[in-house]
């Protein structure tokens, strides 16, 4: 009970986030104060609530086991972007993650090898990437779609908030997958992070625990969008979405920016 609501940090989170008044008073019970929500509050506020915790608990974590230092300010931040992830899966999907429990098909081992694989049935192929830098918890994505002659159409960039360099790239690779599924065309999507592209394939109990929750996304995604494969891409063969996801992070993008990055990191 401490760490989630009465640690100063905690408190400070609760309370840029807008929920001091619904914490449980001293020594209450856990499970009374959370399951009587429902008879106090809206359900968007539950799952503000629940999102705040699980951030919470996160950044905990995130202390505990690999010393890191969060801002109360960047905890509540990670909370509001859960909250609008929630709202969007539950307008967007009515796919169940656990309908997928073993995750996504094995790559197959011809696009393992170190050179790029061809575009092959492909209409578009999706690259994308995170940029991250500890002092700050400051991250960004970066995203490259590409034709299938591997010249790129079209690109999105983001900056946001997370606590490791994994999370950053699962971020990456779950708004790649939110893009795909936008467009039902044969669809690639390339990570060069190995660990979750092979990640995906394995039960979700081993999953890293800080890109549990993007994974589950990406997996339920691809489940219900029979059109889209997530494969392990090389650094080499990833440097325009590396392009954008740095210049993101850093505030550099020029308004133009996906017109320069052909000429600044050519896909292949």
């Amino acid at each position: 009970m401490h760490c989630f609501f009465h640690c100063p940090k905690a408190l400070e989170t609760w309370t840029q986030l807008g929920l001091l008044n619904v914490l449980p008073v001293a020594d209450s019970c856990f499970v009374d104060w959370f399951f009587g929500l429902k008879d106090r509050v809206s359900v968007g506020q539950i799952t503000k609530i629940v999102c705040s915790l699980w951030n919470i608990w996160i950044a905990r974590n995130g202390w505990v086991f690999e010393s890191r230092a969060f801002s109360p300010s960047s905890v509540a931040i990670l909370a509001e972007r859960d909250v609008l992830n929630v709202q969007e899966a539950r307008i967007g999907s009515s796919a169940n993650f656990y309908s997928c429990p073993a995750g996504l098909p094995s790559q197959p081992e011809s696009s393992r090898s170190s050179t790029l694989s061809p575009p092959g049935p492909f209409c578009k192929v999706v690259h994308c990437d995170g940029s991250f830098v500890s002092d700050a918890q400051v991250a960004a994505y970066g995203i490259a779609i590409a034709n299938s002659h591997g010249q790129v159409i079209d690109g999105k960039a983001e900056r946001f908030f997370c606590s490791s360099p994994l999370q950053a790239e699962a971020f990456a690779i779950l708004n790649a997958v939110i893009w795909a599924a936008k467009d039902p065309v044969p669809t690639c999507v390339r990570s060069d992070c190995q660990r979750l592209t092979n990640a995906l394939r394995q039960d979700p109990s081993l999953w890293p625990w800080q890109c549990r929750a993007s994974l589950a996304r990406v997996v339920s995604i691809v489940c219900v969008s029979p059109w889209i494969t997530v494969e392990f891409v090389p650094r080499r063969f990833n440097k325009v979405a590396d392009w954008i996801a740095r210049n993101s992070r850093l505030d550099l993008l020029h308004p133009e920016w996906i017109f320069i990055a052909n000429l600044v990191a050519p896909l292949l």
